[in-house]
């Protein structure tokens, strides 16, 4: 009896044990951002930042004035303006992941990268994503947020399926405009 009770006793422990560890939250997870997801032609708003993905377009050549280039693009059209303080707000993240990996809007065509935002006033303007050529679709995640590190801050999260998105041969990027909305 006293073996049974032991043993009972043994794996009561282990359950216990397995238990705690599927609840213990990852050694990082004090410093996740807070995730608000959308979707595309929907507002989200975080912390400090909203934004509106209002478009999103796969193309082979890309425009932005004077500047072109040729690749596989996704361009992203958006409004985004700052919700309580303009002070150092600017849409500092834009990034794109797609199949296990993370590209950063370009830097090279001028666009809506790096802009302040304004309060109550929302800006409309594009972003460009230069991808591996073997990138083909799939399931993406835009994210986007007022600094490059969204640790314990707000992250704005826009699911795309990529595989839905028609490809275009030449695409402008929007100039970074006041929005009329």
């Amino acid at each position: 009896m006293r073996r049974v009770l032991a043993w009972a006793a043994g794996a009561g422990l282990v359950a216990a044990a397995w238990g705690v560890a599927a609840i213990t939250p990852a050694p990082d997870a004090e410093e996740e951002p807070f995730v608000v997801a959308a979707a595309v032609g929907e507002r989200a708003v975080g912390r400090n930042i909203a934004i509106t993905v209002t478009d999103v377009t796969r193309a082979s050549d890309v425009r932005a004035g004077e500047w072109r280039a040729e690749g596989n693009w996704v361009v992203v059209d958006l409004d985004a303006e700052a919700v309580v303080s303009e002070k150092g707000c600017l849409l500092a993240l834009a990034t794109l992941e797609v199949d296990g990996r993370t590209y950063r809007a370009s830097e090279r065509p001028e666009s809506f990268l790096g802009q302040s935002l304004s309060v109550g006033v929302p800006q409309s303007g594009s972003v460009a994503f230069e991808l591996a050529d073997d990138v083909t679709g799939g399931d993406a995640t835009l994210r986007f947020g007022e600094t490059t590190d969204p640790r314990l801050d707000s992250l704005i999260a826009v699911n795309v399926d990529l595989g839905t998105v028609e490809p275009a041969a030449d695409v402008e990027l929007d100039p970074t405009v006041w929005s009329a909305r």
